[in-house]
């Protein structure tokens, strides 16, 4: 989890070279495209799936589609073309935190720190309650 947050925020910097000092640095398996397809269920889903609680209409069933075509897309994507996946993939991540959770004024780094805190911390306490380690 950590790992994907740190290649959203060198693709977010727009730094080539710290994406390539993390691939360096980890021996990265799994592939980043694999870590970043993760991050964006983990960030997409919250936001799309139809609520428990939630009185279902039209455009709540239509928001759930839009996610789960938005996730195919970006599996697809990286079956055709891991490359440019792994930019593609971590770009959406941006845009959509960027234009749907991030915070009036807050800059979007901030937003990211923050969101890896709380999905590490998440990742870490199922993991150590015997669920699954992402």
């Amino acid at each position: 989890m950590e790992l994907a947050f740190e290649y959203v925020l060198a693709i977010q910097g727009h730094s080539e070279h710290a994406v390539a000092t993390i691939v360096d640095q980890t021996g990265v398996v799994p592939a980043p495209s694999y870590l970043l397809l993760r991050l964006a269920e983990d960030i997409i889903l919250p936001v799309t799936d139809l609520a428990a609680d939630a009185d279902p209409c039209a455009d709540s069933f239509a928001l759930d589609e839009v996610g789960g075509v938005l996730l195919a897309a970006l599996e697809e994507w990286t079956q055709e073309c891991v490359p440019s996946s792994i930019w593609g993939i971590a770009n959406t991540i941006i845009r959509f935190t960027k234009n749907i959770l991030r915070q009036e004024g807050e800059d979007i780094v901030d937003t990211f720190k923050t969101m890896r805190t709380e999905h590490v911390e998440r990742a870490r306490a199922a993991y150590a309650s015997g669920g699954a380690h992402r």
